[in-house]
């Protein structure tokens, strides 16, 4: 599945690309295929420590969503085809998904808020 949708050919990836082979060799093993030395090149490709921790996640998220998606389908490629279209790009976002909840629940990854800031705001107390 893996190798039909990206190939194995290539000499350099971007982070994002690098993310979403991750994501879809996660979804692979997910399924039942074994373990590919694919996600060692792709990790390789990354010197970076912040790069690989991100395909990591990518990879894991890949693997649990096919792990969780595998007892509703009836086959492994219907998991594969719900979670990875055909030009190989995730069905959901995986660098979202992917991330720990410890930084998901933080407002960096939230829209900012209208009004003014709590800080400025008055007391409930001083309202009527």
């Amino acid at each position: 599945m893996y190798d039909r949708t990206f190939g194995t050919e290539w000499d350099e990836l971007s982070r994002e690309e690098a993310v979403r082979r991750a994501f879809a060799l996660g979804v692979a093993e997910g399924v039942g295929n074994r373990r590919s030395d694919e996600l060692d090149r792709v990790m390789e490709a990354f010197p970076g420590a912040y790069d690989r921790t991100l395909v990591e996640l990518a990879y894991d998220e890949g693997r649990t969503k096919a792990l969780d998606a595998a007892g509703d389908a009836d086959g492994p490629e219907e998991v594969w085809d719900a979670l990875v279209d055909g030009e190989g790009l995730p069905r959901g976002p995986p660098a979202r998904d992917a991330l720990p909840g410890a930084i998901t629940n933080l407002t960096l990854t939230q829209p900012p808020r209208e009004g003014l800031p709590s800080s400025l705001d008055f007391p409930s107390m001083l309202r009527k």
